[in-house]
């Protein structure tokens, strides 16, 4: 009876570990689609890009800045660097705007 019991509690432990582990991916790929996303619309909306001279957007964590949002332009072979500030703005991290 003891052994049925604590296999019980070591399949309800590694139960709950999946899903806490499956819920922060969820929430880590969630987080980075809406930066790209809202990046994209930055760039289209407030900069006047044309949606087909945007190759590639794409953002990950690293140490600084936090989520840096890299932009490959159709025209530019240079990549270009954005962190947003707050979610109320975006800033060109590199290369330095000037």
């Amino acid at each position: 009876m003891k052994k049925y019991r604590t296999q019980w509690i070591i399949s309800f432990v590694i139960i709950i570990i999946v899903l806490l582990s499956g819920g922060w991916y969820l929430n880590y790929k969630s987080r980075m689609h809406n930066l790209e996303e809202s990046l994209r619309n930055y760039l289209i909306n407030e900069k006047g890009i044309e949606s087909p001279e945007i190759l590639s957007i794409h953002a990950r964590r690293s140490k600084m800045p936090m989520y840096p949002v890299t932009v490959q332009f159709k025209d530019d072979p240079e990549e270009y660097v954005y962190t947003d500030r707050g979610g109320k703005e975006w800033v060109q991290v590199y290369p330095d705007p000037k």
